[in-house]
């Protein structure tokens, strides 16, 4: 296999233990696209509600998709991390059905550590040199409409409204209030469709 990397926040890492993560399975993480691991360095990142992010199919090109302006620098601007090589020995693919992800079940070990100082310089770096592409925060109808279409789904499928006093809601107020107000408006309007149907079955 290919060099195999993993980044973190965290600096001094000699063995990455499996955790368990959205996949509901202890894994040790990691990715051969040097480019694409540094999206997770940022300890400000917080799923994908700052935008969409992933691997192109085709050409296994990195992509980040803002979905706010100047999202990328709030996350990546003046952070370090460090890259880690692991022994691949144990990585397998295709156990997350995320792209450009590969897992081991077992301990890692790391092979060397590179310090980076500033994410966002780094990611701009590889940018220009073709190996990952950034999408900046458009006002153009079918950039609104994909955007608006990710984040509403995030919304709803993780739960985020129905608890209002949790940072994550007051992120997304900050950041997509019109899209909070139509889910609301929604959730009201089917919630008094629901409470009448109770009472014609009654």
């Amino acid at each position: 296999m290919k060099k195999v990397y993993h980044v973190s926040h965290v600096a001094g890492i000699k063995v990455l233990e499996p955790r368990v993560s959205t996949h509901g399975k202890a894994y040790v993480y990691g990715s051969i696209n040097l480019p694409f691991t540094l999206i997770f360095g940022s300890k400000k990142l917080k799923g994908d509600l700052d935008g969409p992010y992933g691997v192109f199919t085709n050409s296994g090109l990195p992509f980040i998709i803002e979905a706010y302006e100047g999202a990328l620098e709030k996350l990546f601007k003046g952070e370090s991390c460090s890259i880690y090589e692991l022994d691949p020995t144990d990585f397998e693919s295709g156990k997350t059905g995320f792209g450009g992800e590969i897992v081991s079940e077992k301990p890692v070990k790391i092979l060397k550590e590179t310090r980076v100082e500033d994410i966002y310089e780094l990611l701009l770096k590889y940018e220009k040199q073709g190996k990952i592409k950034i999408f900046r925060y458009s006002n153009d109808k079918e950039y609104q409409t994909y955007i608006r279409s990710h984040i509403k789904d995030r919304l709803m499928r993780y739960g985020i409204m129905h608890d209002t006093s949790s940072d994550i809601f007051k992120f997304c107020k900050q950041h997509y209030a019109d899209i909070v107000d139509e889910i609301k408006r929604e959730q009201e309007y089917f919630g008094f469709i629901k409470k009448n149907e109770n009472k014609v079955q009654q």
